[in-house]
């Protein structure tokens, strides 16, 4: 984090020499808030959530250095002479805190999921506070410090870095392209703008300008390396695909420096045009326009997209600017594509870009799984964690282990990141936690350093942990989030209906298939009647207010062959959701009843009155042999009563253009300390990793007078379950439009991301 404001470019620079620092330098982004409020800027929410960092960090600043930005910050009571106030100053051990901030920070750590520390007690389920929220200039000479692990120096005497002391546009532009070297033999000046050039698109020899040496020769004739990389065993590696794989971010602030260096990481290509650049015809055309052409050539081959966009700029100019770097200077023109290059922010979706050591990298295992009833996977045996074969210390140090692991399960789809309590995603056995860990954009994310007993003088795989896994169901993880903001979670009666019928039917999946498919108009057609109907069809006998139907009653509802009628009754009765039976009356009470092919003999009891029938031609009345009919489960009949087919049909809807699916029935979200009712939700998805709330309805409205408070009640569950979107799925042909302009409007207020809304209309059909 680091404050947009006069002294930003000095703020940048202390972040990105700090971040040299440490192990994973080159993986750091920068985030700027406004200092006078507090605010983080609004522009890198998306690219936060995106980027997916471990820890969000405040810089520590020396009081002399904060004294000196920003003269009077520092307050000492009853000093009035300055030269005596900063003799004090100077005698202030440690950082400085900016109370603003801490302010953005904290809001920025609410729009991911960083590490924070796993309670020593089980008791509970919630949100802890982070393990590291701000960080210093290393000091090397401190053998146990605590939080990130201080990288070492490099090994060799050359190496390609900036100065921690330039202050100059190509000069913070070189630093968060290669990274700042920890220490100066001997100063350099800052480098000339023609190098900018190579950092728009480095290729071939480094400006000399850039080149760090220590005092010693060279022993080495190697190609120096950048100092991000250096003595690491970095490689950024690609998980994904996006479409935008480059930027040019103009302008001068410091929102903007730090977005062109976000675009760098994520999507691996990002520039920055200052005003300083722009300014030098010279350089434009020498230097940038050749690079930046370049740049698009590469990208037009991969059909990918170079975005173009300023924080600061109006649109105007960025255009005038975009057609400018796309303009050749000799005769010949190149046809560039008019999808290559775009005026817009660039579309991070999931970061396709991160660094990884280059060891272990993909490497698959396999774990022994035990299964819940509601699908979460829990690991037998704990993850033997991947040991770097190099390191950067000696096991001797008490610096080990260095290094973070990236944990994705196979056929995981809950959603990932979101900041679930660590506690959900792992087995313990006692009461220390095995690792700290935290869920992350692929899966899980752990410190292998032990949270448990370690004797001293261990040696390196004594001292990692071996954390047991969960691979989370749908519903475990909705779980834990509501818990997390103190909500418990159980079925409601339409949810636990609809989980009897699944229990018996098999997967979710079959469920949604099932009722999604053809046999919806015949499964309807069991449904009890409001009142006993007066006309009569020979295929239905209705009993009270109960339809039965016969054979030829379900294939004509099928409208399909006989062979598909008598496929779809086979796998309904050996799920045992339809029972075939007889209708038969009673000698006595002559009522006539249902009676299920259980519980038929030639002699059988009246279910109504326990008289003992002989099963004749009286019994049945019409015909000569008795006719089979068949009875709908009665919990699936009760589901269907009360429109619970509308929620599936919207599951099926959504599950049809997702790659990876899960849902949920319907949930009660309750308060844990009172249990009060907060809310019943018809759907919780995971559709291609976005999480989605559906309200789904047999009308076209929300309840007459209730519309204000069932948003509210929609809108709560989301901000908890940090969904994407809400859903309303309807069996009509529209929802009201009233309702669905307050349901956005209040969704768009949402925090700490606004909700995007979505109609599904005409389900079923």
């Amino acid at each position: 984090m680091f404050a947009d404001d006069d002294h930003w470019r000095d703020w940048a620079m202390l972040a990105l020499a700090t971040a040299s620092d440490y192990w994973g330098g080159g993986g750091f982004i920068l985030v700027p808030y406004d200092r006078a409020s507090g605010e983080p800027s609004p522009h890198f929410r998306e690219v936060v959530r995106s980027y997916d960092p471990d820890h969000i960090v405040t810089l520590e600043v020396g009081a002399t250095q904060m004294d000196e930005w920003y003269p009077g910050y520092i307050q000492i009571s009853g000093v009035k002479d300055e030269a005596e106030h900063a003799r004090l100053v100077r005698t202030i051990h440690g950082g400085v805190d900016d109370a603003n901030g801490l302010r953005a920070r904290s809001l920025v750590a609410s729009w991911c999921s960083p590490f924070r520390s796993i309670r020593l007690t089980r008791d509970a389920d919630t949100r802890q506070r982070e393990t590291i929220t701000k960080l210093g200039r290393a000091d090397r000479s401190d053998r146990y410090r605590r939080g990130l692990t201080v990288a070492p120096l490099p090994s060799s005497t050359s190496r390609v870095a900036a100065s921690a002391s330039w202050r100059s546009d190509v000069g913070l532009a070189a630093a968060a392209k290669v990274g700042v070297a920890d220490s100066e033999s001997t100063e350099r000046g800052e480098p000339e703008l023609d190098s900018i050039g190579w950092m728009t698109k480095p290729f071939g020899e480094p400006p000399v300008s850039l080149l760090w040496t220590t005092a010693e020769p060279s022993q080495t004739t190697d190609e120096p390396d950048w100092w991000f990389r250096a003595n690491q065993g970095l490689i950024q590696v690609s998980r994904s695909f996006t479409r935008d794989k480059g930027s040019v971010v103009v302008g001068d602030t410091g929102t903007d420096f730090a977005l062109a260096l976000a675009y760098d990481r994520i999507l691996g290509r990002g520039v920055w045009l200052p005003s300083a650049v722009l300014g030098s015809a010279d350089i434009m055309r020498r230097q940038v326009r050749p690079a930046v052409q370049s740049l698009i050539a590469d990208l037009q081959q991969d059909a990918s997209s170079l975005v173009v966009c300023s924080t600061s700029v109006p649109a105007r100019k960025v255009a005038r600017i975009s057609e400018s770097l796309q303009k050749h200077e000799y005769g010949f023109e190149t046809e560039v594509d008019r999808e290559t290059v775009q005026l817009r922010f660039a579309d991070t979706g999931r970061s396709p870009l991160f660094y990884v050591v280059d060891d272990h990298v993909g490497a698959s295992v396999f774990l022994p799984m035990a299964q819940d009833e509601d699908g979460t996977l829990n690991a037998l045996t704990g993850l033997e964690t991947p040991i770097p074969s190099e390191l950067m210390y000696s096991v001797g140090s008490g610096k080990v282990p260095y290094w973070y692991v990236e944990v994705g399960m196979s056929g995981d789809h809950a959603p990932r990141a979101r900041d679930i309590p660590a506690s959900r995603l792992t087995i313990e056995s006692g009461t220390f936690p095995e690792v700290q860990l935290r869920a992350s954009a692929d899966g899980v994310t752990f410190d292998p350093s032990s949270m448990g007993f370690v004797p001293g003088g261990s040696l390196l795989p004594g001292r990692i942990g071996r954390p047991r896994l969960r691979s989370l169901s749908l519903r475990a993880w909705v779980e834990g989030m509501a818990a997390a903001e103190g909500l418990g979670v159980r079925l409601s009666t339409p949810g636990r209906q609809a989980e009897l019928v699944r229990r018996r039917i098999g997967s979710r999946r079959d469920l949604l298939d099932l009722v999604a498919g053809p046999s919806l108009s015949m499964l309807r057609a069991f449904i009890p009647y409001e009142r006993r109907p007066d006309s009569r069809d020979p295929d239905t006998v209705v009993l009270g207010l109960d339809p039965y139907l016969s054979f030829g009653g379900i294939k004509n509802l099928l409208l399909d062959s006989e062979e598909r009628t008598i496929e779809v009754i086979d796998v309904l009765t050996s799920a045992r959701l339809l029972r075939r039976g007889l209708i038969l009356n009673c000698s006595e009470c002559g009522r006539p009843s249902f009676l299920d092919a259980d519980r038929l003999g030639q002699q059988y009891e009246c279910p109504q009155c326990a008289t003992m029938n002989t099963l004749t031609s009286d019994r049945w009345r019409l015909g000569s042999e008795p006719r089979w009919f068949f009875d709908l489960y009665a919990t699936f009949r009760e589901l269907l009563a009360s429109h619970g087919d509308v929620p599936i049909l919207a599951s099926a809807a959504l599950s049809q253009r997702a790659r990876g699916y899960l849902d949920t029935p319907e949930l009660e979200f309750f308060e844990l300390d009172g249990g009060k009712t907060v809310a019943e939700i018809d759907v919780i998805s995971s559709v291609n990793g976005e999480v989605i709330v559906v309200e789904a309805k047999s009308s076209n409205e929300f309840s007459r007078g209730k519309r204000v408070d069932q948003v509210k009640k929609l809108l709560r569950i989301a901000e908890v379950l940090r969904a994407d979107r809400i859903v309303l799925a309807t069996l009509q042909d529209s929802w009201k439009p009233g309702d669905v302009e307050h349901l956005a409007k209040e969704a768009a207020k949402s925090a700490p991301f606004p909700l995007h809304t979505e109609v599904l209309a005409a389900l079923g059909r």
